[in-house]
């Protein structure tokens, strides 16, 4: 009996600690959008990642990606990004929709992830221009 309660209660634990840190992975995530911070975003990249800019999209390398997005972000300094919807998939994916403010335009950002190692880890990155 009691050792049924104390899976119980580390499998409750265990979820409790995944949404926080899913959680948590959202919110870095959005602040790296908001910051142009390729290369802290790039962290959290599948080894391939479908990025889709303005002028069309690819899918690319981890290191090329970053370099890609770094390249956006120099030509598109963030002013600000927020979070306009968020959700999950049955499957667990979650998605991240917002508003990206730039010297250069503003943009819709949608953000693809899948559950990886206790976060997220980032499929697929869109920009369309409003």
């Amino acid at each position: 009996m009691k050792n049924i309660f104390l899976k119980i209660i580390f499998s409750i634990t265990f979820a409790i600690a995944t949404l926080f840190a899913n959680a948590q992975s959202v919110d870095q995530i959005g602040g790296y959008l908001q910051s142009g911070n390729a290369g802290e975003l790039s962290k959290y990249f599948q080894s391939n990642v479908e990025i889709n800019l303005k002028d069309g999209g690819n899918s690319y390398s981890k290191s090329q990606a970053e370099q890609v997005l770094s390249n956006f972000f120099s030509k598109h300094t963030p002013r600000s990004f927020a979070v306009a919807h968020q959700g999950t998939s049955p499957e667990g994916s979650k998605y991240i929709i917002g508003n990206l403010v730039t010297s250069a335009g503003n943009f819709r950002v949608y953000v693809y992830t899948k559950p990886a190692g206790g976060g997220v880890s980032i499929q697929e990155i869109r920009f369309e221009e409003q």
